[in-house]
């Protein structure tokens, strides 16, 4: 975290991600809640992901319009520093999609590694939940709760999927 650093002198660019995406991102990046931005390193793959997708134009580009909007404060070195402070950044719709479905697919792992975690230590679905919510700094409402939920819910069909094929394989070879 930057301490005493105007963050409105940075470049940044501005996306559009689920409440869950968010404080999950701030929890990757250690973002703490009372700062608005969150400030990408490159040193994890969210970051990369989110990096690569970034795009400068000699001119403004039109911004779509964003549901929810998350502004993201890119890293500057020696290699970007020209681009980044003298063009202008932006992130096309094609892109924004791509992050949101890079950003699904990581969290899901994350929440999957938890539950795995939690179940082997013997705790049941709703205390990993709360866990989960608790260490994302989101509030345990309907909406939050049944979004972890699903993933669960999803990684455990799929196992049963699996067990069941396997079965079907076992009865075929007797």
């Amino acid at each position: 975290m930057l301490k005493n650093v105007n963050l409105q002198t940075k470049p940044k660019i501005t996306i559009s991600i689920s409440e869950v995406l968010e404080a999950w991102c701030r929890y990757v990046f250690d973002t703490p809640i009372s700062q608005k931005e969150i400030i990408l390193r490159r040193t994890h793959a969210i970051g990369k992901l989110i990096y690569s997708k970034v795009s400068v134009s000699y001119v403004p580009v039109k911004k779509s319009c964003l549901d929810r909007q998350v502004t993201i404060i890119l890293p500057v070195h020696n290699t970007n520093h020209h681009a980044l402070k003298n063009h202008f950044l932006h992130i096309d719709n094609f892109a924004q999609e791509q992050i949101q479905d890079g950003l699904d697919y990581e969290f899901r792992k994350w929440i999957q590694q938890r539950f795995e975690r939690g179940y082997e230590k013997g705790f049941d679905q709703k205390q990993i939940i709360e866990a989960i919510l608790r260490g994302l700094n989101l509030r345990n409402n309907a909406a939050n709760f049944d979004a972890i939920k699903k993933n669960d819910y999803r990684n455990r069909r799929r196992s049963e999927e699996k067990r069941f094929k396997e079965l079907l394989t076992l009865c075929i070879c007797e």
